[in-house]
């Protein structure tokens, strides 16, 4: 088993024996370490004023707003790329499809439907007292229940049911927050659009502690569970035969995952194709052994939010578009370029 969770087997994907870091894991995961530092670097001294690192030490002011505003931002992208990275591998393993996401299974779709209703409606409003987190992330939860619930409804209950219940789910969900866009006012549909093209707010210090609770628990339970993860590529039967209990990893890591989902949703809105093109890349890089593949993705993650929040702060100032935007329209060429090069390479295999 050892052999084939390093070299891939008939039942995993063919493309993880073409990694190039099996052996250097942790020296790819530092220089990615690396990478993300000089990022969030970048992130400090660029916006709509570019500040040096001289004027910040001297000047009042450029530190002061370099600290209260551009450092818990940096954060809270790092975060928000962490935690969509880390979900997407976990769900990839769990369903043994590199096409699984927050977005494809649903839960995004039904956290941004919570959160759109929450706003529309004003669930939001003072008299009422709910916050727009705590819908979406219930919204996500009530979404992994009703597509585990009808899935296991199914005769044969197997990853490829669960992601195609996943699938028509998100179509439902997308459908009913169309209908709602509809029906409401233009201020609300103005706040709904703008915030459904996912961007990086400015935040404060306070905002993060849900953040950091929600990514830091479920990055330690992924950890824990990696050997898990790596057993579920082969299948159900495999891994409970090497004494895992896979319908309490599924459950739980659905319910940790749900967590970090509902609260990026909240904050961000709908930030697309980090929790695809990441782990596909990581994994390339790195192979499939989780112990390796999660770090590596997390952090791959934070360098790719941050550097679309830069970009979307630099490209028009001092106006921003959103990181959103970026991440789709990276993500769709980058993900074609994966699944071509993984084709030609299980072609050549042959």
């Amino acid at each position: 088993m050892n052999d084939e969770l390093r070299g891939g087997s008939d039942n995993a994907p063919h493309h993880t024996s073409f990694s190039i870091a099996k052996r250097r894991p942790w020296l790819f995961i530092a220089l990615a370490a690396a990478l993300l530092v000089l990022t969030c670097v970048v992130s400090l001294l660029c916006g709509i004023t570019t500040y040096s690192p001289t004027t910040i030490y001297t000047d009042l002011e450029a530190r002061s707003i370099v600290l209260t505003l551009r450092l818990p931002r940096t954060i809270f992208a790092v975060l928000v790329g962490a935690g969509l990275s880390m979900v997407g591998a976990c769900y990839q393993a769990l369903f043994r499809n590199y096409l699984a996401s927050p977005f494809t299974l649903g839960v995004s779709s039904g956290a941004a439907l919570a959160a759109s209703s929450a706003l529309v409606f004003g669930l939001t409003s003072s008299s009422i007292g709910l916050d727009i987190s705590a819908c979406a992330i219930i919204g996500a939860l009530v979404s992994i229940a009703l597509i585990t619930s009808m899935s296991m409804r199914q005769r044969y209950n197997h990853a490829s049911t669960l992601l195609l219940t996943g699938i028509v789910y998100s179509f439902f969900c997308s459908s009913l927050l169309t209908l709602i866009q509809y029906l409401c006012d233009y201020a609300q549909l103005f706040r709904i659009t703008r915030w459904m093209m996912g961007g990086i707010p400015a935040v404060a210090w306070g905002d993060l502690a849900l953040g950091a609770v929600c990514v830091g628990v479920t990055f330690a339970w992924l950890m824990r569970n990696a050997r898990g993860l790596d057993l579920m590529l082969f299948g159900d039967d495999i891994a409970s035969v090497k004494g895992i209990d896979v319908r309490r990893l599924t459950r739980s890591s659905f319910v940790l995952t749900s967590f970090v989902v509902g609260w990026v949703v909240a904050q961000c809105g709908v930030i697309g194709f980090v929790g695809i093109i990441v782990p596909a890349v990581s994994r390339m890089v790195i192979g499939i052994r989780h112990k390796f593949l999660i770090p590596l993705s997390c952090v791959v993650g934070g360098i790719l939010v941050v550097a679309c929040d830069v970009v979307g702060r630099v490209a028009i100032s001092p106006f921003e578009i959103p990181a959103g935007v970026f991440t789709s329209v990276i993500g769709g060429p980058v993900f074609v370029v994966i699944m071509l090069a993984q084709g030609r390479k299980f072609t050549a295999s042959l």
